[in-house]
């Protein structure tokens, strides 16, 4: 083998995919690379679990070799010949006459870890006598590196060596693997993953399909190079092992040694001394958590093994698996999957069981479908009076519903509550999980309907609870007046069930009702109950009542406490990605966008949104998919400017004129609205505005955001010139933030208020937008401070206070760069060239004529204004740098300017004159 040539089983391949998140070891590498020129010869080691990407990272520095024209000798430690042949040649080439100069070779050796052990002498004599210009670059993996090729490494006292251990890939690098956008798909990707670059690559054909199929796990096909490599690893090992692999590769939750035992029908030993042997292989590790208990390295490598199994062969490892799991007392959703997989479940016991598994909260709600669907087939279809008929649809309906399935759902549940229901139990569940159906089909009209005529429907507390706390959502998402009634009833029936959940349940909708509509309840002291008994709830309570973080966060959110807010849907998106639980997904990530968004973390806010529509896209609720266009909207008015966001806006609009009046289409049509506006398209905008809000008394808008909506009603009435009917909005506006009593919604409307008095009362605008903008920083909400803070330096301006404008315009204009949004930074230039200007023409003192300098403060002024340097002028008069800055200090001090060419504005204007001699 010639020194150019590389082995077909080593490092070199095919098209190379992406190499990301590995800067660093690329830039080390060029670096020795570089330095293998002087002779000195190097060896580094890239240390790090399968699939961390060493081989993807040798194949890089072999290409990078090549094009600098270094020859390159590569081999693969599973291929014990050619790393034989390769190790010879260097060993020949480092007994040769002294070396030209530039001898550098660079010499590839993946997988150092499978090395026979025969090799280790060479290996061992390479590393104590390597040739000049030899840059060595080795890979293993750490858990399975020998000792003796350990102790070969360490005989290189010649070799410079630096070993540099492969981290997982962070979410950022995952999605850039991907070629997906820096969003909730990549994350997820990440956490299933662990950030290895194999693992990543598996998900590749569910990933790109977005955030609802990366929720879905591993696709159906998995790429080719990700299945050869781990069949590479299983292919290698002996014929009794690679049956052991097999055998528990049915096991997807881990398994214990008596069930590997009686999967393979061995010994205790014998499966004892296989399973350490697969430990040791690292393809089987212990789970940290549960001693005794045994998992795959990955569920890409349990998932590539347990395909390749005969159909046959699958059957008989699930019925055993069964079997034992369930003589061993173990619960049904840990053996449901067996049972359902087995093809041998005839007798009705085995129904009953998938039932109860599906039921669980703590399974994906794609594996109860599947598992419900088994069982369906086993029920005779003619015995429609078996109860267990019912209970197996009303188990598929909310797994249909927790997997995003809204319309299977609806249409399931239709045909279920047109049957003669056993009880009034039964009857109430099904008319609530409809209602609560076309709440997440953004149509809450549809789901009060349901509810309204059957709300004295006789039935057990639990039940009765049930109906009420549902009517009062979908009704105050609808609009209807009574849903103030129905929330304050849900503490009364709490109480009737004795049942503490429940009793949380109605602190949160109440929350989020009261953000609503008035409900006559302490707001504040009713948020934080919610807040923390959700809090002290577990996850697996959590699962069995979704709506609860999902509404929590939306009562926090409108009620201005945005980090709680963020706090919970955090927590809701942990527990319904772990559960499979796509129906509540986009509701989630809008509330997120909402969050960001008003925090001023604009890049958040447009990946949220962009997550949100895509999963609403993708279940089909386009009123939620307008709803995430218009949050959305806001954070790109903020980032490209309105013109951008309204055509974004309009685009959720387009559909909503065929759908009922409902919250969702309201704020998307109110964001439109007040965008197209500030587009500059102003005519009959206050009037659509007024029509979007429900009229007069802004019935379409929640009452916790009315202050800020009557406020922008009252600033579009001013700049039209009707001033009486901008006052009257005005005080609205006043009168909603007395009732509603946040912070965030009456410094707006202190905002409103000194826009409306700029002209007139200017101090007094100042001192109202300096209020707001110190509450708008209390808050967090960036965006509403800096645009409060451009209202007080224009006040500013026209009260003549021309450096404490310039303080208001740099803080502004720091705000601006921290968010990373150029309109705020345009309107900041716009502002500051207007001060410039206005101080040139309206000094503080130019009114009285006493606006006058020295002798030597005129000269200096002149010059300065005329272009001169500071070191120039000092030289024109005959004076020291230091002393035409103390007089320019003075100048500006007294004509109320800060700049020179406000300066220069200013003497042109004739409004200075001199005093006389110095």
């Amino acid at each position: 083998m010639t020194a150019t040539e590389e082995p077909a089983g080593g490092p070199a391949g095919g098209p190379l995919e992406p190499l990301v998140g590995r800067n660093c070891a690329v830039d080390l590498f060029d670096r020795a690379l570089a330095g293998a020129g002087d002779g000195q010869p190097a060896l580094l080691e890239f240390v790090g679990d399968p699939g961390s990407g060493k081989t993807r990272l040798l194949r890089e520095f072999g290409a990078r070799a090549r094009r600098a024209g270094v020859p390159v000798l590569a081999a693969a430690g599973r291929h014990g010949d050619q790393v034989e042949r390769v190790l010879s040649e260097l060993l020949e080439a480092a007994g040769d006459a002294p070396p030209r100069p530039d001898a550098r070779r660079l010499l590839l050796l993946d997988d150092l870890h499978a090395v026979p052990a025969e090799v280790a002498p060479l290996l061992a004599r390479l590393a104590q006598a390597p040739p000049a210009g030899l840059l060595w670059v080795t890979a293993y993996r750490p858990r399975q590196m020998p000792c003796r090729t350990t102790a070969a490494l360490a005989a290189g006292v010649h070799l410079s060596r630096r070993s540099v251990t492969l981290t997982p890939l962070d979410p950022s690098s995952v999605a850039a693997l991907l070629g997906l956008p820096d969003g909730r798909a990549g994350q997820r990707v990440h956490a299933l993953s662990g950030g290895l670059p194999r693992y990543v690559l598996a998900y590749r054909p569910g990933a790109l399909d977005g955030p609802v199929a990366a929720l879905r796990g591993l696709p159906a096909e998995l790429p080719v190079d990700v299945t050869a490599a781990v069949q590479l690893d299983v292919d290698a090992l002996p014929g009794e092992q690679r049956e052991m692999l097999e055998a528990v590769s049915v096991c997807p939750d881990g398994f214990e040694p008596t069930l590997a035992a009686a999967l393979t029908g061995r010994s205790t030993e014998a499966t004892s001394d296989l399973l350490d042997a697969l430990v040791a292989a690292d393809l089987l590790r212990t789970d940290p958590g549960h001693a005794p208990t045994l998992r795959f390295r990955h569920e890409v490598d349990r998932t590539v093994v347990y395909r390749s199994l005969s159909p046959g062969r699958r059957r008989r490892l699930h019925t055993t698996a069964a079997t034992v799991l369930r003589d061993l007392g173990y619960p049904v959703t840990r053996y449901a999957e067996h049972l359902s997989a087995s093809g041998q479940c005839a007798e009705p016991a085995t129904v009953d069981t998938l039932i109860e598994a599906a039921e669980s909260s703590s399974v994906p709600r794609l594996d109860a479908i599947r598992w419900l669907t088994n069982a369906r087939r086993l029920l005779p279809a003619a015995d429609a009076a078996d109860p267990r008929h019912t209970r197996l649809d009303f188990a598929m309906a909310d797994a249909l519903v927790g997997a995003g399935q809204l319309r299977q759902a609806r249409d399931l549940l239709q045909e279920l509550a047109g049957r003669p229901l056993a009880d009034g139990d039964q009857r109430v569940r099904a008319l609530v999980a409809r209602a609560r159906v076309e709440r997440l089909l953004g149509r809450p009209s549809d789901g009060y309907a349901l509810l309204a005529p059957r709300l004295d429907e006789p039935a057990g507390p639990r039940a009765r609870f049930a109906l009420a706390a549902e009517a009062a959502v979908t009704g105050v998402l609808c609009g209807t007046a009574d849903a103030a009634r129905h929330a304050r009833h849900l503490d009364r029936l709490a109480a009737e069930a004795d049942d503490p959940v429940l009793g949380t349940t109605a602190a949160v909708v109440q929350s989020f009702v009261a953000a609503h509509t008035d409900c006559g309840l302490r707001v504040d002291d009713t948020l934080d109950r919610a807040g923390s008994e959700v809090d002290a709830l577990a996850d697996a309570d959590l699962a069995r009542h979704p709506d609860l973080l999902a509404l929590l966060g939306w009562a926090e959110y409108l009620h201005e406490r945005e980090r709680c807010a963020l706090h919970h849907f955090d927590r809701a998106l942990e527990v319904c990605c772990r559960a499979g639980l796509v129906a509540l997904i986009p509701w989630l990530l809008i509330g997120r966008c909402a969050v960001t968004g008003r925090l001023g973390n604009l890049e958040r806010a447009l990946v949220e949104g962009e997550d949100a529509e895509e999963v609403a896209v993708a279940m089909g609720v386009d009123p939620l998919v307008g709803l995430a266009r218009a949050y959305r909207a806001i954070a790109v008015a903020w980032r490209s400017g309105p013109a951008a966001a309204r055509q974004l806006a309009e685009t959720a609009l387009l559909d909503a004129a065929g759908r009922r009046a409902n919250w969702y289409d309201g704020l998307s049509q109110r964001v439109t609205t007040r965008l197209r506006y500030l587009a500059g398209d102003r005519a009959g905008a206050a009037s659509a505005l007024r029509r979007a809000c429900g009229g007069d008394d802004l019935d379409q808008v929640e009452l916790s955001s009315r202050p800020c909506w009557a406020s922008a009603l009252a600033e579009m009435s001013h700049k039209a010139g009707r001033r009486e009917e901008a006052a009257r909005w005005l005080e609205v506006a006043e009168r909603y933030a007395g009732q509603v009593r946040l912070r965030g919604q009456g410094a707006l409307v202190r905002v409103a208020r000194a826009r409306l008095s700029l002209d007139a009362q200017p101090r007094q605008a100042a001192e109202l937008a300096a209020v707001a903008a110190d509450t708008f920083a209390t808050l967090g909400w960036r965006l509403e401070e800096a645009s409060a803070r451009l209202v007080r330096a224009r006040a500013l301006c026209l009260a003549r206070e021309w450096a404490a404008a310039e303080v208001e315009l740099a803080e502004t204009r720091r705000i601006a760069e921290l968010v990373d949004s150029p309109p705020l930074r345009r309107a900041v230039a716009v502002e500051q060239s207007r001060a410039a200007g206005a101080a040139g023409r309206l000094p503080d003192a130019a009114a009285g004529g006493e606006l006058t300098l020295t002798r030597r403060e005129w000269d200096i002024a002149r010059l300065v204004a005329a272009g001169a340097s500071n070191a120039e002028a000092a030289e024109q008069v005959y004076v020291t740098v230091k002393t035409v800055e103390a007089h320019l200090t003075r100048i500006f001090r007294k004509t109320g300017v800060s700049s020179r060419a406000g300066l220069a504005a200013l003497l042109a204007s004739g409004a200075v004159t001199p005093r006389g001699p110095n």
